[in-house]
């Protein structure tokens, strides 16, 4: 634009079609077909033979995309076409010393159109069948090993159906993230300058899971009553034993559930969550010059958003109370408050023509001059986990029977989709305290409640309630290179990983997912007046929670001092 200010503009624009597959063995559920009662959408009539036969049980119509009224085809979605991205850059020069610098960026993310291609083509498909055995018949069919034979196909009633589907939206955006930056950078003379910059991430339409079948919690029982005839059909009367596995929802509890005919794992997606990240940088760098290179940056970050990213290309997470998402906009995992970093060459000012040993012998100087050192560290500021519990006999028997009568088994407190039931706790003290060589009190934290204040209660802990332990290391490295002819020369060289073999106690996802955050199983039992589930006890408290008994890789930095001895002939 003139000499000292330059912009850049810009437009991106992404069309990514659906997946489609080459047999169209896909299938979606499109729950709000005739005021919400639900169908089946198939890619076409070739996908009819390899549709699971229980499907007609169901009662709910199954349709093909041309015939859907959505316009849509074999994949089942709409190609989302409003995907432009505009880009602005700017760069003002003041001075000889002085620029700055700023960007503004739409962008849309493309993982979440791969992440919908395993739901749609595979889940319908992979449904198991349970065979009732009337006998044994031990005439041997082959070999190996030997099968089961006789009995028939169990055929489920609508009201012990074990299919679970995937609903996708047909209208499924890719999420939005608005980027946009601020830079101010200064040459300080000597081959140095600083650099201060504002970072921003503005994240909407970020997708999240939810079950469909989830009913919302409350003090009515649900699934609480035994199932007499083993029909999987609750009598409403007698009260059910969840260890025995004999908990059934009546006829009027699977009416509650908007879909009763389709199983209680009926996942939807939507383009309901948001984030928001602020960050602020700072650095300085050395350029090279006197036998030294150097750069130190210092990092703060605040970054909340309503929910997880799941990664591996899915379509993230779930939130805990899928009623009210906006409870979870808090402190993201794995971003540390504060964070620094600074790693540089020196080399050494010994040997000839050097500071030190200027006179040294051409024998002195091969063997002592002409070393360089090589090092970077870190240190950063804990990161955030979120305690919970599992229920270790809930959903026992037909469909679940647990906390908050929400008849679905896809609880998850972490909301990432794990294979376990669980929930977050109650706080009833100072979690904050260490007790022994735990760092934070593990009694400080109750099992939730039963009823319908299972997921709003005030007590229950928040997601990324707890912050853990910081870490920091050192590496370094001394090597040297010895120049025989023109054309070979040998690198002799020595790194040191984590040089203070200085513990580090900051978990990993493994870990923290795990031993570190998990306060332990328990139990419910169904209160016999009532018929309403209760807490009855702790099959399982975890003494590791909160413990740092572990060490682990962070930055680069190994978990242990590692020496590494090299060399290197070239020629």
């Amino acid at each position: 634009m003139t000499p000292k200010l330059t912009v850049n503009l810009g437009l991106r624009y992404e069309l990514i079609s659906p997946f489609v597959d080459a047999h169209d063995i896909m299938l979606n559920f499109d729950p709000t077909f005739n005021n919400n009662t639900g169908r089946f959408i198939i890619a076409s009539d070739r996908t009819t033979q390899f549709l699971d036969p229980r499907i007609a049980d169901t009662t709910l119509p199954v349709v093909t995309a041309a015939k859907s009224g959505l316009g849509i085809g074999r994949g089942l979605l709409r190609t989302d076409k409003n995907n432009f991205a505009p880009r602005v850059g700017v760069a003002l020069r003041l001075g000889e010393k002085s620029v700055v610098r700023g960007g503004y960026g739409l962008y849309f993310p493309t993982s979440a159109a791969q992440g919908i291609r395993d739901p749609l083509s595979t889940n319908a498909f992979n449904q198991t069948t349970q065979k009732r055995s009337l006998g044994f018949n031990q005439q041997q069919l082959q070999p190996w090993p030997f099968p089961l034979t006789g009995g028939d196909v169990v055929q489920n009633t609508i009201y012990t159906s074990s299919l679970s589907f995937n609903a996708v939206p047909v209208n499924l955006q890719q999420p939005r993230l608005q980027q946009y930056n601020a830079t101010y950078e200064r040459e300080l003379g000597l081959r140095t300058s600083v650099r201060f910059s504002y970072l921003g991430i503005t994240s909407s339409g970020l997708i999240g899971g939810k079950d469909l079948n989830e009913i919302e919690p409350s003090n009515v029982p649900w699934g609480t009553t035994q199932d007499p005839t083993g029909e999987g059909i609750g009598d409403g009367v007698h009260f059910c034993s969840p260890d025995d596995g004999d908990c059934a929802p009546t006829k009027a509890e699977f009416a509650r559930t908007p879909y009763p005919t389709l199983g209680d794992y009926l996942l939807s997606f939507g383009n309901y969550g948001h984030s928001q990240s602020n960050a602020f940088q700072t650095q300085v760098e050395h350029r090279y010059s006197s036998g030294l290179m150097f750069n130190a940056s210092y990092t703060y970050t605040d970054q909340k958003s309503t929910g997880i990213d799941g990664g591996n290309s899915s379509l993230g997470g779930v939130p805990y109370n899928p009623f009210n998402p906006e409870r979870d906009y808090t402190q993201d995992s794995w971003i540390s408050r504060h964070r620094f970093v600074f790693y540089g060459i020196y080399e050494l000012p010994v040997g000839r023509g050097k500071k030190f040993g200027s006179g040294f012998s051409r024998w002195a100087d091969t063997a002592i001059g002409g070393w360089q050192t090589s090092f970077q560290m870190f240190a950063k500021t804990g990161t955030a986990f979120t305690p919970y519990w599992t229920c270790d006999n809930c959903g026992n028997g037909v469909r679940m029977v647990g906390p908050g009568n929400i008849a679905v088994e896809s609880v998850d407190a972490l909301g990432d989709f794990a294979d376990f039931i669980g929930y977050r706790p109650l706080v009833v003290g100072n979690y904050k305290q260490h007790v022994g060589d735990q760092v934070f009190n593990p009694n400080a934290f109750a099992p939730p409640p039963m009823g319908a204040d299972v997921f709003n209660n005030p007590g229950i802990a928040r997601k990324n309630l707890l912050w853990g332990p910081g870490a920091w290391g050192v590496n370094f490295g001394l090597h040297k290179d010895f120049k025989f002819t023109e054309r070979l020369t040998a690198t002799l060289g020595a790194d040191f990983n984590n040089i203070f073999n200085h513990p580090i106690r900051m978990p990993d996802l493994d870990f923290a997912d795990g031993s570190f955050a998990y306060l332990g199983g328990f139990n419910i039992q169904i209160d016999p007046s009532t018929l309403q589930p209760q807490f009855r006890d702790f099959n399982f408290v975890n003494p590791d929670f909160a413990r740092l008994f572990s060490t682990f890789q962070q930055e680069g930095v190994d978990s242990r001092r590692t020496v590494r001895l090299r060399l290197r002939i070239t020629f």
